[in-house]
Formats: C-alpha cells, sequence, structure tokens
C-alpha cells in the first residue's frame, strides 16, 4: 500500500533528503522519520476504503488523493481523520520550509551562494553557517529543527 505516499508527501521527502553534513543529516533524517510514520498510519488507516474505492487507480501525480477526495463522503471516520491530520503535518512542513528559504534568502545567495544545490548541500550550508545568519533566518532553521524534535 505504498500507494499513499502518492498524496503529495513524496515531494516533500525528496526535500528532505539526507546530505552530507552530519547536523543536516539529522535534520532531514528526524523529518523524513516523522513523514515517513505519518505515512504508515496514513496507509494502514485507509487501506481497505483504498481497495474498495479507488483499487483501479494508477498511483502518482496526485491521483490517489483525487479519488479519495472524490469518495470523501464514503470512506471510513478514521480513514478520513488520518488523511486531515497527514495534510496538516504536511502542509506544515512545507510551510516551514517555504518559510526558511524566504527567511534564508540572503545566506542562500551570499555565503551558500557557490553550493551546488540537491542533496541537502544548500541546508547543511544553511546550518553550518547558522552563527553568521540573520535573525530572521536562524528562528526559522530553528523552527524546522524544533519540528524535528517533536
Amino acid at each position: 500500500m505504498k500507494s499513499l505516499v502518492t498524496l503529495g508527501l513524496s515531494s516533500l521527502l525528496a526535500i528532505l533528503s539526507v546530505g552530507a553534513a552530519s547536523a543536516q543529516a539529522d535534520l532531514g533524517k528526524a523529518l523524513l522519520e516523522k513523514l515517513t510514520a505519518r505515512v504508515a498510519k496514513l496507509e494502514s488507516a485507509c487501506a481497505s476504503d483504498i481497495k474498495k474505492y479507488c483499487k483501479t487507480v494508477t498511483p502518482g501525480e496526485g491521483r490517489m488523493i483525487y479519488c479519495m477526495e472524490a469518495h470523501e463522503d464514503k470512506i471510513s471516520p478514521k480513514c478520513a481523520f488520518e488523511l486531515g491530520e497527514a495534510a496538516t503535518g504536511v502542509q506544515t512542513a512545507a510551510d516551514a520550509l517555504k518559510d526558511a528559504v524566504i527567511a534564508c534568502k540572503a545566506e542562500i545567495n551570499g555565503v551558500c551562494g557557490k553550493i551546488l544545490p540537491g542533496q541537502g548541500r544548500i541546508a547543511a550550508c544553511l546550518l553550518s553557517n547558522k552563527s553568521t545568519a540573520s535573525a530572521g533566518c536562524v528562528d526559522a532553521i530553528q523552527k524546522i529543527e524544533s519540528m524535528a524534535a517533536q
């Protein structure tokens, strides 16, 4: 039942892929574990609903979520609850990451400007240069760190 990863979580999971720096790796790993656990809980809660209403849907590109939404009046309360919880959790993480990119724009373009994007390298650069970052950037990074620690 890995199809629920296609609910939009896979792109967020890719953003959090582990990079080279230890602190970034720990942060990315913690967030990735939390999201993976959320997906597993969602898959468990919705397995029978997916089999019942969406078994002919090819997973990917949000098709499964559209199917579940099309049958939202029929899915079990447990599935509906977990779907809402997962969506809220993913949205919170995505918002925090977006806020960090906005707050750390000067640092990303400046001190981390020559870092090749991908595999968490820019996040590792931000974490290793946190002591010289702006207050807004530090706050955004700390928000992500606290989410990972929860």
